[in-house]
Order: C-alpha cells, then structure tokens, then sequence
C-alpha cells in the first residue's frame, strides 16, 4: 500500500465527500444544536459586526448582551471564527446556522486534509488517506462538533496535524522554523486549553523523540530550531495570549471553575464522582479504548532493533498513555499541579490529542510494524470501549440531527438575538442586583437611558451611539456628578473630554452592583466621549505578533530566495522561477 501514489485532487475530493456525509445535515437546514451552539451563534454574529466596525483585532463585543458589551475575545480563541468571518462574507447573506455549518465543514475538511498531509510521508499515500478518514470520524471529534458544538476544539483538529508536521520538519531544518512557529500559534489560537494539554502529554514525547533519534553531533541543533519555533510561535500568538492570560482578573472568570468544570472530579481513577452521567461515561470509555490501541501500537513495533519510524510509534503511544495518565489521576489537578491544570475544566479535553496521536501511532505500526495480526486483534478489541463510548452519545447526536439549533425551544432565538454570551464574561467587580436577577440571560431589566446622571446634580441632554461603538454625550451640571451608561464596565473603556486638540481622559469605575461603566462629569455643560481603546498590553502584544510576522515573512522569503539560487544555475530571474516552479 506504500506504493500507492494518489494526487491531491482525488484526495480532496474523498476528505470532501466524507465531510459532506458527515455534515450534510447541517449544509443544507443550519447547524444543529450543541452544548455551546448559542455562545457560538451570538460570538459569531457580534465577532463579524466588530470586524465590520474596524475592529482589529476584534475583542470587544459591543452588542452582548443587548448593548451591554463584553470582553469575550480577550479570552476566547479566534481562528474558528475567523474562519466563521471568511464563510459570511464568501458566500453573503447567509443566517448564521449555515455560517456555522458551512464553517465546521471547512475546519473538519481541513483536518483531514492536514492529518494526510502529516502521514504521507511516513506511511504512503494509502496509508495516509486511511488514517486521514479515520481521523475525521474519530469518535470525540464527533462528539466536538455534533454534541458539545466546539468550534474551537474543531479548528484544533484541523491545525495539530499541522503542529505535528512542522515540529518534525523543524527539527531537520531551519527553513521550518517559521512553519513550527506559525502553526503552534494557530494552535493556540484555536483552542488555548487544547493547546496547553497538548504541549504536556503528546508534544513532549514526539519532541524526545526527535531529539533522541538524531545523531548525537545534531541534537543540539535540533533543539535549537525547536526551541526557536517555540518561542517564535509564542510571539506569533501574543495579540491573543497576552490578554487572554494577563488580563484575567478584569472579568468574571472565576466562575468558570468549580463545580462540574473541576476536572478532580472527571478523573477515571474517580467514577462515582463523575457528573453528567452517562456523557462522562462515554468520554472515559473512549480515553480507555484510545489507550488501547496505542498499547497495540507499541506490541506491533517492539523488538529489540527497531527502525526509526518503529521508535516513532513508541513515542506517539507513550503520548497517548501521558495523556491518559494525566485524565485518571485525579491528584495532579489539585495542589501546584492544579494551579495550572484546574483552568482546563474538563480532563476529557486530552482526548483530542490522543486521537490523534493515537491514529498515528496505529497507521504507522500498520504500515512499518512487524506484527501486524496482534496489532490488528488488539485494535480490534480498543474499538468496543471506543464504539460504546460514541453509542452513547448517539441520542444527543440524534437530538443535533433533528433540527437546526435555534428551534430547540422559544427562548434560544430570542437568547441569540439579545446576544447572549457566557456569564464568566461579565465585569470583575458584577455583583448581581435586581435588575440582572429578573433576566439573567438577555438583561431586558435594565431599562435605562443610553447614559444617565446619578443625581440630579447633572442631566445628559444628549446621548448618541455611534456605529463603531463609542457613545457620544451632551452633560449639563451644576455639580461633579456621576454618569452612568447602559454598557459593562472594563478597564479598556476611555471617556475622553471633548475639547480643542486630544480628549482629556476621564477617570472611569464600574457603578452599582451591575457593574456599569461610569465616570464623574465636571460643572458645566461640556462634551465627553466614551469608547474602547487597547490598552498598553494589547499595544504591545500587538506589536510582538505583527513583529514576528514580519520576522517570519522575511525568514520565509530568504529561504524561498535561497532555494530558487539553488535550483538554478542560471542568474536570470526567469530561470529561477521556472527552476522554481518546475520543481
């Protein structure tokens, strides 16, 4: 099967049509519903609106929660939607049900696409188109897009291979480095969690074993250009990573943990503490089936002489077994191991990586083991744990079939159309109130003005909101008086005093046990104008991924550069791009 040689149209066009089948539901009515699919449904609206109101990049919501605002993409990756932003505007007027179909069709043909790309090499293109399949339908990856609606955790699918691809590449040569540095950032910024496990379980043992594997007068080198590709890729993906880890406490993230999101309490080793029965059940029996076969992975390869792609399989189980490790212990998410790991949420988060690490590990052992009847009864016996797990999912699956989203009950339209956003993102010092415990969910209570005084020591004459955001208003008062406006307060909101040359920044505090933004108007009638700026943080995590880009673009070109020098003898430019071309 190494043999077989299969171009890249046919292999498009089977990844599409498999993608198709599984989706096809979803292509034509609009995605159904899913744990996340009304978070999804407002972020994707509201993200494409910034954008449209010369956001870049966006972070800011200002229409969530009917005006209120919120900082969901301080925090929340976001590759999948921009890959949401790129299906609104191809193909125009589309609601937002086929907008979020049309956009996990591409990210869930993206990751077979990348799974082939990253197994051809090793295995042959048959090989490699089979673990591609199998990669689409894993089991959990289903259960991402079908059941739970993680558009993150499906952009993560599509760019691990990608990781995988240009870590092994990196090690070998300084011309990917900037690939390494470039897809360990869309990682990241596909899904942080997912990224961070994968940077603890599975990318570990590969990268020991690249290290291990080269001779020993090239390891250093080999790590050098992985560790250039690390810290590059940590450049690359400041403008989200910055914010999204330092400007924690500006929010209300600490509900996010806690209760059925601690992950002590999803750990195999603990099943009378799992919740959510039977859907942690099923998750833990696909972490049992995975662990399965990369046991039947190492069986089919071990011997006391292997070949290098024999140690490979050996790294690639070890991984999934550091991953399953990691999900039944339930120790390591508590004490200073769990300072870290307890923002994971969910352990069961790891099965990403070990799908794929897991398919790896198996093809590969199918296709350079020397064992290949135990390896087949072995993984053979892995998929019933596997099969079981995704047969209990199958009602939710069903569920998700049957409609599109919006029509699971009379308040999930209205919740998007009032842009619902999770709670974890309201201000740091929101304490509740009677206005927000009347409606928690789309806040219609707060029937207030655009901006008000909170006196009567001043009156606002004029209050206008513009299209990018800001809010303009007319104060008249007689005495310092507080104003209070309809929008969230967060530290990046600036009330600037209008007046000849730069607006005077204005102190600004959140008020009342909502939390809303306000500030103190001075005696008389004066101007002020209140809208988002980056903060100095966002400044310079900006400035270190348009940087790197930079650095990365011109590392891309020398080496394009280098190349086509290489590939030509002749010094006109003509002749190197042919030689180029025709290479």
């Amino acid at each position: 099967m190494s043999k077989v040689t299969l171009r890249w149209p046919v292999i498009v066009l089977i990844l599409a049509f498999q993608s198709f089948c599984l989706l096809r539901h979803d292509l034509g009515h609009g995605a159904g519903y899913g744990h996340s699919y009304i978070y999804n449904a407002t972020w994707l609206l509201d993200f494409n609106n910034t954008l449209a109101q010369g956001h870049f990049p966006p972070r800011w919501l200002h229409g969530a929660w009917t005006g209120l605002g919120a900082p969901s993409f301080y925090y929340y990756p976001p590759l999948a939607f921009y890959v949401a932003a790129f299906v609104r505007y191809a193909f125009g007027t589309i609601d937002y049900p086929l907008i979020l179909a049309w956009a996990t069709y591409l990210m869930v043909l993206g990751s077979g696409l990348s799974m082939f790309a990253w197994l051809r090499t090793r295995t042959g293109d048959a090989w490699a188109l089979i673990g591609a399949l199998i990669y689409v339908a894993a089991p959990y990856h289903l259960v991402s897009f079908y059941v739970r609606a993680a558009i993150g955790e499906t952009a993560a699918y599509m760019t691990l291979p990608l990781f995988a691809l240009c870590l092994e590449r990196a090690a070998k040569s300084w011309n990917w480095v900037p690939g390494l540095a470039l897809s360990a950032a869309a990682l990241v910024m596909s899904h942080l969690l997912i990224a961070m496990l994968v940077f603890i379980s599975i990318a570990p043992a590969f990268a020991a074993y690249l290290l291990l594997d080269a001779p020993p007068e090239k390891r250093r080198g080999v790590f050098l250009r992985c560790a250039a590709g690390a810290a590059l890729g940590l450049i690359l993906s400041a403008s989200y990573l910055g914010p999204a880890m330092l400007m924690q406490k500006m929010a209300l993230l600490r509900v996010m943990w806690g209760n059925d999101a601690d992950p002590y309490k999803w750990a195999l080793m603990h099943p009378a503490m799992w919740p959510s029965k039977p859907y942690s059940t099923s998750l833990a029996l696909m972490a049992y089936g995975l662990a399965g076969a990369a046991l039947g992975a190492i069986i089919g390869v071990a011997g006391r002489k292997m070949t290098s792609t024999q140690r490979e399989v050996l790294a690639w189980s070890i991984g999934v077994l550091i991953a399953f490790a990691l999900y039944a212990m339930p120790w390591v998410w508590r004490g200073v191991t769990g300072l870290a790991l307890s923002k994971v949420q969910f352990p069961y988060r790891l099965l990403l990586g070990m799908e794929f690490a897991a398919i790896t590990a198996v093809v590969l052992a199918f296709a350079h083991g020397r064992r290949r009847v135990p390896l087949a009864a072995l993984v053979l016996i892995a998929t019933i744990p596997l099969g079981y797990g995704l047969a209990l999912q199958k009602p939710a699956i069903d569920f998700h079939l049957a409609q599109v989203g919006d029509s699971i009950s009379p308040e999930a339209a209205s919740h998007i159309a009032c842009r619902l956003v999770p709670e974890e993102h309201l201000p740091a010092a929101f304490g509740g109130g009677p206005r927000y415990a009347a409606d928690k969910y789309c806040m219609t209570q707060y029937d207030m003005p655009l901006a008000e005084a909170e006196n009567d020591g001043a009156r606002v004459t004029a209050a206008n909101l513009f299209p990018d955001g800001s809010v303009a208003m007319a104060v008249e008062a007689t005495r310092p008086t507080r104003i209070v406006l309809r929008k969230h307060y967060f530290p990046t909101w600036e009330i600037g005093f209008v007046q000849k040359g730069p607006d005077r920044a204005m102190a600004t505090q959140p008020a009342g046990p909502e939390a809303l933004l306000s500030f103190v108007a001075e005696p008389g009638a004066h101007t002020y104008r209140a809208l988002i700026v980056r903060s100095s943080l966002e400044k310079v995590c900006d400035a270190l991924t348009l940087a790197g880009l930079v650095f990365c673009l011109a590392w891309l070109g020398l080496s394009a550069r280098r190349r086509l020098l290489s590939r030509s003898g002749r010094d006109d430019l003509l002749g190197r791009l042919r030689a180029f071309i025709g290479a």
